[in-house]
């Protein structure tokens, strides 16, 4: 058994876990006396992180854990994306997409916990605002049994992204510009139809609703730059405007790409009104309530402009979607005195440099492959072998997990799809009978959209008689 970690409770005579608590009650449940362990004389934020640490080394690890981890990491000051790369072996990217799980609503966060949900259908929705996830959870994804024709579960990414595209992004209630042009506008579907439903209605012409939104975009940062002048502009991998980013770096402003996770600064409680409550004590109740929310919001705002001064923390002024707003996140002094702080070994640069020399070659010969395929005659050259390989290595992201089995996979993988590394090892040597599962495992996945007379229901019933 691998030894826990524990340090000494001052004043006592008494020790607590850092890490290893699995292991500890595993041991009492064994009725064991005694259990290896290391005593450590660490600070509260070193002994933080080792047990944040030590817990993403488990190997049943979830993407929302490995989520959450990775953000407290990088709040502590200590890490950003490149050096969480280096400290557990990922690739930034990797590390990147995990960061982005922190956005997503709680209801969406757990049917990814329970592989209800891929990796990927998640990266797609977590770019959008806890609005528009709200919305695609209850109306698309809360309950399977009871959403015959509307249930995206099982869907791939791509055709999520195309969907939320489609459904939600050109609300013009969801847009914070001035839309009294867009009432009498022949775009506005509200002024498509001889009866609507109310609201501002959607816009059916995508290139003006872009430049609507990046011009007032654009004059919004600028106003807050007026506010804050000491404030630097910066957007995030996610929910972000590059149009807008584009305008004003051609104006001559420096917009920073923030590589961590930046956080929304606090939004001051609206004090209720009294004319909205029925009785005094209902008024009165509610009242004492925003009290109570504001005087937290004045301790947190401080706490953030005492950390801003001592250079903790950076001011951004984030230019989202389809807002402006004011951030914060771990300054780069933070991160470059991490950075002094854990100087690496000659061995373990040139073990970074050769891991970094072997992504670099695979990153070619992926470029090569594009290439070689892209220039490829297709009306003439027959049909390769490693087409035939590649075609197999995109069919198994269809692959149902009850026949993970015929490929040498355990059924009680942690996640309900497969590795790009494990999919190459399996197409290096298919049978008739793997490539025959892998198919019809396809075409199942392919047929999960037919319904009444669709496209898909004919040859569905051919395949089904």
């Amino acid at each position: 058994m691998q030894p826990i970690g524990v340090r000494p409770i001052v004043d006592t005579d008494r020790f607590e876990i850092i890490f290893g608590e699995r292991r500890y009650r595993a041991a009492l449940m064994a009725e064991l006396t005694e259990i290896p362990a290391v005593i450590l004389h660490v600070s509260d934020e070193t002994a933080a992180e080792m047990a944040v640490t030590e817990n993403l080394q488990r190997k049943d690890v979830t993407p929302i854990e490995e989520a959450n981890a990775y953000q407290k990491l990088m709040e502590s000051g200590r890490y950003d994306v490149q050096s969480l790369a280096v400290q557990f072996g990922k690739n930034e990217n990797y590390i990147r997409t995990r960061l982005k799980f922190v956005s997503l609503i709680p209801e969406i966060a757990e049917l990814l916990e329970k592989d209800e949900i891929t990796i990927s259908v998640a990266s797609e929705i977590c770019r959008y605002g806890t609005d528009i996830q709200k919305e695609v959870y209850y109306k698309h994804l809360k309950d399977s049994d009871s959403m015959l024709y509307d249930c995206w579960r099982g869907l791939k990414a791509a055709e999520v992204a195309k969907f939320i595209e489609r459904d939600f992004t050109t609300d013009l209630s969801r847009y914070a510009f001035d839309k009294t042009l867009c009432a009498s506008c022949p775009h506005n579907t509200n002024n498509m139809m001889l009866f609507c439903e109310g609201g501002c209605g959607n816009c059916a012409n995508r290139s003006c609703l872009a430049e609507m939104n990046a011009s007032y975009l654009v004059e919004k940062a600028l106003q807050f730059v007026e506010q804050y002048p000491s404030v630097s502009l910066g957007y995030q991998d996610f929910n972000n405007n590059m149009l807008a980013v584009e305008r004003l770096t051609a104006m001559g402003y420096e917009v920073e790409h923030l590589n961590t996770y930046a956080t929304a600064y606090p939004e001051t409680p609206v004090a209720p009104e009294k004319e909205e409550y029925d009785t005094t004590e209902e008024y009165e109740a509610a009242y004492k309530e925003y009290e109570q929310d504001f005087s937290n919001y004045m301790e947190k705002c401080k706490s953030i402009h005492e950390r801003i001064d001592t250079g903790e923390l950076t001011f951004y002024i984030c230019i989202g979607q389809k807002e402006i707003t004011l951030c914060y996140m771990a300054s780069a002094a933070a991160n470059a005195d991490m950075a002094t702080e854990k100087q690496l070994s000659p061995v373990e640069k040139l073990e970074q440099q050769d891991k970094r020399n072997k992504e670099i070659a695979v990153e070619k010969t992926v470029a090569d492959a594009k290439k070689q395929i892209l220039d490829v005659d297709t009306s003439e050259s027959k049909f390769t072998q490693d087409e035939e390989k590649m075609i197999y290595f995109f069919l198994l992201s269809s692959l149902r997990r009850e026949h993970f089995g015929v490929f040498g996979i355990g059924e009680k993988k942690a996640y309900q799809h497969l590795e790009d590394e494990e999919k190459m090892n399996i197409i290096a040597n298919l049978t008739a009978k793997q490539k025959a599962v892998i198919r019809r495992d396809f075409l199942i996945d392919n047929f999960k959209g037919a319904y009444g007379n669709n496209a898909a229901a004919d040859p569905l019933a051919r395949f089904c008689p």
